[in-house]
This record gives structure tokens, C-alpha cells and sequence, in this order.
């Protein structure tokens, strides 16, 4: 099996049930409130080591009792921590996010300790790196950071798959050709190329023009309807199973983790966007971000059948 290192955010998720989401100007009453270990790095790492991957993690968390528990939760579901940093500067990362009746979430993040992952502590664990086959980042730490982990993969020979969220229109043009993979959701594909994605002609254009820019594969995430794979020679779409949704939240992230996974155990990237879009057809039926996340056990036949 191959390794899988896993560099972004560790946030505590402050969950809040709600009857719809409040537009400007109104109140409302929510159902309840929850606490969750979240942050989409954090959800990717802790989905790959529930699926049994090998797997380390490099973030950063304050020296407080939401950093402890973020990290004892990860190393509970197999990931490496000993490369995720403490800093006393700054309180560990916070997400603020509202689910509706429908399953539909919006999410306001704090970024804290994360904002202290910086390329300077990257280079300090440039080991973790070398060990890894894969690597996985998103959008909910610096920039500057972001692109130099994707120099560092290229440099190093290894696959670099990044996550577009949460999506931001100004991506430096150079990170393109850095990416092996990158998986956007339909709303992000449409911010990182400023292109309309409402049709399937318009998601298939909007995934070439990221091909045009340097990304060898666009793998989209289309919820219910599934996913769609975008090579340069062809576009595959994959059917979604039909569930109904109770929690979105880390559905993204869960789905990414799958895949890159199955990569890691083997499987060509059309098995391994199977194997993710079953997945993450269990994680939208339960709520929370990683308690939401199956194990190996659960999702053994899917495995198998992939």
C-alpha cells in the first residue's frame, strides 16, 4: 500500500441545526447545537486512515483543550500526528456551520493556528514529503503554503492532488501544471474558471479550461448526481447512488480521501471515483464531519467489488 500525506486544516466544527438559512436581516431559531472534530485537511486524513490507508498529517492546532481533542481524534482513526504542530500564538481553527432541513450546509471558518502553517514549516518536515506517494491539500490554509507544497511534490516525483475549497477565483496560474489531480465541486469548478457549470456541456468546458491551464486530471463532484472525470481524451460520468441526505458536511472530503485511497491501494482513478462516490453516499445519511466518516469495514463491499 502506498503513503498518503496529508497537509491543510484542523478545525473544531460548531454545528447548528436549522429549519433553512437565514438570509440578511433575520433571525431564527435552530434545533441544536454540536461540537465536531473537523477541517477539511483533518477530514481527509481522517477518512483515509478509517479506510484503512497509511497515512500522516502535517497542520497546525493552538495549545488548547480543541487541539488535543482534534489531534487524539485523528491518531484514534490510524493517522500519523506527530507532524501536526502546537503553536502557542494562536487557538485552534473553528468552523461556524448551519445545516438545514435538507441536508444543505453554509460554513463560516476562523482559520487560527492554521493561518501558522507556513511553506518555512513545510521545508521542516521535508521527510514527510519524501515518504509520501500522494499528497493532499485544500484551500483553508495559506496560499503561499499551498504553492509551495505543490513546487515540493513536483520536485519530489510525487502525485499531487488538491482540493479547491473552500474555491477562490485568484489561484496563481503557476499551480496548474504543479496539479496531478484536482476536485472541484460544481459551484467551485464555476468560481476557479469563472465559467457558468449549470449544464453538463458547461461543467465539460469549464473542466477543460483547467486542463488548458496545466491540471492533468479534473475529477468534479456533481452531490447527488455523482461525479464526472475530465483526462484531456475523454469525460466519464458516474452515476451517484440515491440516498437521502441528512448532513453534507465533509462529503467533499470524504470523497477526495476515498479516491486518492483507492489510488493508493491500486485501483485505476475510474474504480477509485466508484469507490468515492459510494462513500460519500454514507457520509451525506449521517451527521457531523468525521463522525459521519465509514470505516474500512463498512465499505468493504465496495472495495471488493472495485
Amino acid at each position: 500500500m502506498k503513503k498518503i500525506l496529508v497537509v491543510g486544516s484542523l478545525n473544531m466544527d460548531m454545528v447548528l441545526s436549522v429549519d433553512h438559512h437565514p438570509v440578511p436581516g433575520e433571525t431564527i431559531i435552530g434545533d441544536r447545537l454540536s461540537y465536531h472534530s473537523g477541517g477539511k485537511g483533518a477530514n481527509q486524513a481522517y477518512a483515509v486512515g478509517k479506510l484503512g490507508g497509511d497515512v500522516r498529517m502535517i497542520g497546525c492546532v493552538g495549545w488548547d483543550d480543541n487541539g488535543m481533542i482534534l489531534i487524539e481524534n485523528l491518531a484514534q482513526a490510524g493517522v500519523d500526528t506527530t507532524t501536526i504542530e502546537r503553536v502557542p500564538e494562536e487557538p485552534t481553527g473553528m468552523a461556524i456551520i448551519d445545516v438545514d432541513k435538507k441536508g444543505e450546509n453554509s460554513i463560516v471558518v476562523i482559520s487560527g493556528a492554521n493561518a501558522c502553517l507556513t511553506p518555512s514549516l513545510l521545508h521542516k518536515q521535508k521527510t514527510s514529503v519524501e515518504w509520501s506517494d500522494f499528497i493532499m491539500t485544500q484551500l483553508e490554509t495559506p496560499m503561499d503554503t499551498v504553492l509551495e507544497l505543490a513546487r515540493m511534490a513536483k520536485e519530489a516525483g510525487k502525485c499531487m492532488i488538491l482540493d479547491p475549497s473552500p474555491a477562490r477565483a485568484d489561484l496563481p496560474e503557476e499551480i496548474f501544471p504543479l496539479i496531478d489531480i484536482i476536485k472541484p465541486n460544481k459551484k467551485e469548478l464555476s468560481i476557479l474558471t469563472g465559467m457558468p457549470t449549470g449544464t453538463d456541456e458547461e461543467i465539460e468546458a469549464a473542466a477543460d479550461a483547467l486542463l488548458t491551464k496545466g491540471v492533468s486530471k479534473v475529477v468534479v463532484s456533481l452531490g447527488a448526481r455523482g461525479a464526472m472525470l475530465a483526462d484531456g481524451s475523454d469525460k466519464l460520468f458516474f452515476e451517484a447512488q440515491a440516498v437521502k441526505p441528512v448532513d453534507t458536511t465533509a462529503a467533499g472530503a470524504a470523497f477526495t480521501a476515498a479516491m486518492v485511497n483507492g489510488l493508493a491501494q491500486g485501483m485505476g482513478i475510474i474504480q477509485a471515483i466508484r469507490l468515492a462516490n459510494g462513500v460519500a453516499s454514507i457520509v451525506v445519511t449521517r451527521h457531523g464531519a468525521q463522525t459521519s466518516i465509514p470505516d474500512r469495514e463498512e465499505v468493504g463491499d465496495l472495495i471488493r467489488n472495485y
